[in-house]
């Protein structure tokens, strides 16, 4: 996967759709040049990216009232870094930008430390974070993840009921508390799932020998996810529930 997906080049007469959009390019720039850049003014008709003192670069984007668009349009440019070097603290590096790179990776990994964070970040962007933006990043991953999970709970009798519809024979029951007080929701317990061609596939032509395997759930609602499984003619294993 690339790096940077976005076009980061800068020219005179190039329009952006919105200040939110060229504050974007902005950051994603600075970035990927490694170099202190940031916007310095953000009004509602123009915009200036520039880069750190003594440095000269800058970039001058306004709203073009001739053509009779809200578009900013580049208007004039400096784009030649002098008297600036690579920075390791770089600004841009923010925890929503590292959030949208690192969310598919921390989701499997959600108990991923702060300081391996850090240290990611340090070996493919060449640039250190704060300890705090780290745990920030982690703490919004944590919570999407959670709350994603959470939201499918939800759901689950949903799931139940298409499962029998889709799948004749099958048996899908649920165990759960009663609910908790006044406009409470019940708290999930355990599921049970027994697909109807499994179990015809069982009863038709399995050895009618039962074993139990095991795994251990290890993401955010932890505990065990429990197989009934059984031998087909071919000696190979057959999921029953």
């Amino acid at each position: 996967m690339e790096k940077f997906k976005i076009d980061t080049r800068f020219d005179l007469g190039i329009k952006f759709g919105s200040r939110v959009q060229f504050k974007a390019i902005v950051q994603e720039y600075g970035i990927k040049m490694e170099r202190p850049v940031y916007t310095k003014r953000n009004e509602s008709k123009r915009v200036r990216a520039k880069c750190k003192a003594p440095c000269q670069w800058f970039v001058f984007v306004s709203i073009e009232k001739a053509l009779g668009m809200n578009d900013l349009v580049v208007k004039s440019m400096h784009d030649k870094h002098e008297n600036c070097n690579h920075v390791w603290k770089n600004k841009n590096l923010k925890a929503k930008w590292l959030f949208d790179r690192y969310m598919e990776r921390i989701r499997p990994n959600s108990q991923i430390l702060v300081r391996e964070s850090r240290q990611t970040v340090n070996e493919e962007y060449q640039a250190q974070i704060f300890r705090w933006i780290a745990a920030k990043v982690r703490k919004l991953a944590l919570e999407m993840i959670n709350g994603s999970a959470e939201h499918q709970y939800k759901r689950i009798w949903e799931y139940c009921a298409k499962i029998k519809k889709t799948h004749e024979g099958s048996t899908m029951e649920v165990m759960f508390t009663p609910f908790r007080g006044l406009g409470g929701n019940p708290k999930f317990m355990r599921i049970y799932c027994c697909l109807g061609s499994m179990k015809k596939g069982f009863k038709d032509d399995c050895r009618p020998v039962i074993g139990l395997d095991r795994y251990h759930l290890k993401w955010t609602y932890r505990g065990q996810l429990l197989t009934a499984i059984a031998t087909d003619p071919n000696n190979g294993w057959w999921p029953i529930a």
